[in-house]
């Protein structure tokens, strides 16, 4: 059984939108080299978050769904993609006719799902010859010494609130390459490098469940993320920080 939803980003929602990077745009060329114009009726975004991939694809398809459990992440979902249609639902619950779609996205969140038990929806709702793809950030990379403050920070004060599917990057691309009915077509890393100021990279810091969580044990949790940035700033000074956010990204079609 699926366990019920949990919400893990919905306090960040703001922090998620404003510093979590935009994805690359070769990601959205490529999606739509392999989708052409002719079947761009209808697109369907699962764990579609504050709409960082929605927004593109509303720009693209005649008609765009995006579902999101959280509520509070479906608020910015709503002002990022305004020609989307919302649903409040995990991608587990939500209900589509049998081949009804011509494309399906999930991005950085299939690892917070019941993957096989989407990746059969997935298989079922898409038309034949629907494309599926999926995406997500490796770990961000940053230079040294910025990235001895990001290790202790793991070492003293994050680690114990790091869920284990973070800890596998390999699950969710090896998944979809198992998932019965669908012929991988693309399969790559796409580099990434976002120049971030030490603000951005706190507040990307703010947006992570695990750095989220541990703030909000503290009495100050303002504080914290003050005195993260400060670090920051010691480490690098005020100059910005190409910060690593290489995607892993998979496309494939159903056979």
């Amino acid at each position: 059984m699926t366990p019920p939803f949990e919400s893990r980003y919905g306090h960040a929602a703001d922090a998620f939108s404003a510093y979590r990077p935009a994805y690359p745009p070769e990601i959205f060329e490529r999606i739509l080299a392999a989708v052409p114009p002719s079947r761009r009726g209808r697109a369907l975004d699962l764990g579609a978050g504050t709409g960082k991939s929605t927004g593109v694809l509303a720009r693209h398809f005649s008609e765009v769904i995006a579902v999101e459990p959280d509520p509070l992440m479906a608020e910015r979902l709503r002002a990022a993609a305004p020609k989307a249609l919302v649903h409040i639902a995990t991608a587990e619950d939500f209900a589509l006719p049998p081949a009804s779609v011509d494309l399906i996205n999930i991005a950085t969140a299939l690892r917070w799902m019941d993957a096989p038990r989407v990746m059969d929806n997935v298989v079922r709702w898409l038309r034949p010859g629907g494309i599926f793809v999926s995406y997500g950030y490796f770990p961000p990379g940053t230079p040294e010494p910025l990235a001895s403050v990001v290790r202790r920070e793991f070492e003293v004060h994050w680690d114990p609130f790091v869920d284990s599917r973070l800890r596998d990057t390999s699950r969710e691309p090896e998944v979809i390459r198992r998932a019965p009915g669908l012929r991988v077509l693309d399969d790559r890393t796409i580099p990434n490098v976002v120049p971030y100021t030490p603000h951005d990279l706190a507040g990307f810091c703010r947006s992570t469940s695990y750095a989220g969580a541990y703030a909000r044990t503290l009495a100050d949790p303002e504080a914290y993320w003050r005195h993260l940035e400060s670090l920051f700033v010691a480490a690098g000074g005020d100059a910005k920080i190409p910060v690593d956010f290489s995607v892993w990204f998979i496309l494939a079609q159903k056979e």
